[in-house]
């Protein structure tokens, strides 16, 4: 190979070698912009300032129109923020590791930036990013409006249950001396099938009633956790004796299975898990339920058992959500709002203790409530 053809090839790769820096840089850039990343360096010892192309866009000028860019900090960075830059290279310079920040920059059409910034040092160069991230904060600050308002929708929905709940009460107690009366007064044995249906479905509205008071306290946080010392074997004895009333006017028997057992919880909030599950057992046994109680070293547990209908697998962790409900209910049972398990399951958290499910369908279903001895 001649002179001439060495030269020409020289020439031919000094030209490929821009060619491909000059690629690079492009790439460089078109990410800059995609990325709306701005990357600066500063040589502290010359005391000079580099910025690349994004950086500008950021802060809204032209590169060949400043030279001190030590000043477009000063002017653009918000006063009520410049001090968090300072801070944060202040650290960087005294602890050499990495920093990072959101500040707001004065775009020079008079809009407000966001930024998040990065810095890192090494020897005498201090090195680092300006991310343009309005975007991104507008979204954030319009999901957290969208959360507010979501909370203050729930907050009155809350509101209106307890106070529909409360209101309700007054006609509802009527409503039950009126039945009650009815009942004591010697009725036909026509009538007396239609009162038994009244006085049931008395039982189902009061029972929906404190499930809605139960829940708004429990969406406000206004359940108040008071434990003591107590014969649990009364509480159950005692609702065994009132759900046998209930259940035969449904020809289900009611059995128990009660030894004496003391326990160191909150009594009210009991009663009305107990309730919830009893209520629940009656209205789906074919014609018996159990409820029983054992205990071994680490918990008291009362378990709820009935022969009804059962719940399919598919639906253990389901039955526990507000307002769902089986699509396997026969039409023959009253369908609940779909509270009473969601609420036994929250109430029992509130003991410090977990609610299980087990259940065959078509045989039968175990609610097991595990509470500790003592906490």
């Amino acid at each position: 190979m001649n002179q001439q053809s060495i030269e020409l090839q020289t020439v031919e790769d000094a030209y490929a070698k821009t060619d491909n820096h000059l690629s690079v840089l492009q790439r460089m850039n078109f990410a800059e912009r995609l990325a709306k990343l701005g990357y600066w360096e500063l040589d502290i010892k010359a005391k000079r300032f580099y910025w690349s192309a994004e950086m500008y866009q950021i802060f809204g000028v032209e590169a060949n129109k400043t030279n001190n860019k030590k000043n477009l900090f000063r002017e653009q960075v918000l006063p009520d923020d410049l001090h968090i830059y300072k801070e944060k290279i202040a650290d960087l310079l005294k602890y050499h590791k990495p920093v990072e920040g959101e500040i707001r920059i004065r775009h020079s059409s008079g809009h407000i930036v966001y930024c998040k910034f990065t810095a890192g040092i090494k020897g005498n160069r201090i090195a680092g990013t300006f991310q343009n991230i309005s975007d991104w904060v507008s979204q954030r600050q319009a999901m957290k409006k969208a959360q507010e308002k979501a909370e203050e929708a729930n907050r009155a929905k809350s509101y209106f249950l307890a106070q529909a709940s409360h209101d309700l009460r007054q006609p509802l107690q009527a409503l039950q001396m009126f039945t009650d009366a009815l009942e004591s007064s010697n009725p036909s044995p026509e009538q007396m099938p239609l009162i038994q249906k009244i006085d049931a479905s008395v039982g189902n509205f009061k029972l929906l009633l404190d499930n809605l008071l139960d829940l708004s306290k429990l969406d406000f946080d206004k359940v108040t956790y008071e434990p003591q010392n107590f014969n649990l074997s009364l509480l159950l004895q005692r609702m065994c004796m009132e759900y046998k009333a209930v259940a035969a006017k449904r020809d289900v028997r009611v059995q128990c299975r009660i030894p004496l057992i003391w326990i160191y919880s909150d009594y009210l909030l009991l009663e009305r898990i107990l309730r919830n599950l009893l209520s629940n057992a009656v209205k789906y046994a074919r014609n018996k339920v159990i409820l029983a109680c054992e205990e071994n070293r680490n918990h008291i547990i009362i378990r709820v058992i009935d022969n009804g209908i059962g719940i399919k697998s598919s639906e253990h962790c389901q039955v526990f959500d507000e307002f769902y409900q089986s699509r396997d209910v026969p039409g023959n049972r009253i369908m609940g709002a779909g509270l009473g398990l969601s609420i036994v399951k929250k109430l029992t958290a509130v003991l410090k203790g977990t609610v299980t499910l087990r259940s065959v369908p078509g045989k039968y279903t175990i609610f097991s409530v595990y509470l500790p001895h003592k906490i």
